[in-house]
């Protein structure tokens, strides 16, 4: 997935970024805003049965 970060100014337009949101499932770029609350889930305390675990916030992209 793709995530628009500082220092990304060039990917976000473009025939790269077109082609970025097609393989995308939800249509659109992954904000910043999309992965505080995972990273809140995990720092907290309702996280203690998750062990080892790969989790993707890809908003649905496989590769």
């Amino acid at each position: 997935g793709f995530v628009a970060t500082e220092g990304q100014q060039g990917f976000l337009e473009g025939d790269v970024y077109d082609m970025a949101i097609k393989s995308t499932p939800l249509g659109r770029v992954g904000q910043p805003e999309d992965i505080g609350p995972i990273a809140v889930f995990l720092a907290s305390d309702d996280s203690h049965w998750l062990t080892g675990q790969r989790i993707l916030a890809t908003g649905g992209q496989t590769w």
